[in-house]
């Protein structure tokens, strides 16, 4: 009777305790969820490096859970921040750098450098008789928009070229994509000031254009950044330090086969891919914008060996093309390196080989 008891007990403890641990096994992998916001209206390759590890399982291997979030302008990047709506950001200093010039608070910390800079170009029709920056004088060069960027850096590279860009030249807003290169092809303007994934999208739609020499001495100015709060990075220093990591994975995987990371985002995201074309064509189409980017994930210093560090001479040089050194004497509240070390423990060199040995199905 005493035996039969026993093995009453056994079975019915085992019943008990094989739910409760599938549970607590359960319970262990589960996925801390956070937000990443950018200033984009809609997923496209530029944020292609955070896409791929969402198809690789980078995230779920430092137990997170990204959104990708679509805020479309910098100024709602940085609000979310400052009222926790997103856990990260995307930090960029020529936003930044102005607003704590003028006495605001800047919500977020930069502490990963996901692209360097410095992405712009300046493009001509490929049969054009330009060869250099200053045959452009006295000539009109478009810009997407007076708004942007892209305007105050082409005056820059005319400056460097010993010319006024208030009086040599002629600007003229032509759009954004497509629209800009047609600008070009059609003659409206002599040529395009834009940045790199966007010459991407223009060459993508089969428009062929020629790139001038710049000047060697360009500003090192347009980084981009994973920012977040200081209280972020000090209670969730893991998470940001997971986040970035897979990032920093994907970089290295997309520069090795950027056709994989093609196919990639046209799987996770097939309403943002070219339609009405064969697979392969859609590849060979999301792989410009994405070649063009990914020569800008490791640093332009080639002794710089850790990826996603900045430097004190990148922020001096923003500062001075902004104007704001009298205005701005320290930059190191907005950036930090302390976390760079710690992303950077994996092995590069095996990233690349298996995004070397990734092979697109042939559907």
């Amino acid at each position: 009777m005493k035996n039969l008891m026993c093995a009453i007990f056994s079975k019915c403890l085992a019943v008990v305790v094989l739910p409760f641990l599938l549970i607590s096994n359960s319970h262990s992998q589960t996925l801390e969820k956070i937000k990443f916001g950018f200033a984009q209206n809609s997923i496209s390759p530029i944020v292609i490096n955070f896409i791929v590890p969402q198809f690789l399982g980078y995230y779920k291997e430092e137990g997170i859970d990204v959104e990708l979030v679509t805020l479309g302008t910098n100024a709602a990047v940085m609000a979310n921040l400052d009222q926790k709506h997103i856990e990260f950001g995307v930090g960029v200093p020529s936003f930044q750098l102005p607003l704590a010039a003028k006495g605001e608070r800047v919500p977020g910390i930069n502490f990963y450098e996901y692209t360097y800079p410095f992405k712009w170009a300046i493009a001509v029709k490929p049969e054009s008789t330009y060869k250099t920056v200053s045959d452009l004088k006295g000539e009109t060069i478009g810009v997407s928009s007076f708004g942007v960027t892209d305007f105050p850096i082409g005056k820059a590279i005319v400056r460097l070229n010993k010319m006024d860009p208030e009086k040599d030249v002629k600007w003229l807003a032509v759009g954004e994509g497509v629209t800009a290169g047609l600008a070009v092809i059609r003659n409206a303007v002599s040529s395009l000031v834009y940045f790199d994934t966007g010459f991407g999208q223009i060459e993508a739609a089969g428009i062929k254009l020629r790139y001038l020499t710049l000047p060697d001495n360009v500003p090192k100015v347009g980084g981009l950044y994973i920012s977040a709060s200081k209280e972020t990075l000090e209670k969730k220093r893991k998470v940001a330090v997971g986040f970035a990591r897979a990032v920093a994975k994907a970089s290295y995987f997309i520069q090795s086969n950027p056709e994989a990371a093609a196919y990639m985002f046209i799987k996770l995201y097939p309403e943002a891919a070219p339609r009405g074309i064969p697979l392969a064509e859609q590849i060979k189409a999301v792989s410009i914008p994405i070649k063009k980017r990914m020569a800008l994930y490791t640093h332009y210093d080639k002794s710089i060996s850790e990826i996603g560090k900045t430097t004190a001479a990148e922020w001096a040089d923003e500062i001075e093309f902004l104007g704001l050194k009298e205005k701005i004497k320290d930059t190191s509240p907005f950036y930090t390196n302390d976390l760079i070390a710690e992303i950077n423990k994996f092995d590069p060199k095996k990233i690349m080989e298996d995004g070397k040995n990734f092979k697109i199905p042939s559907q």
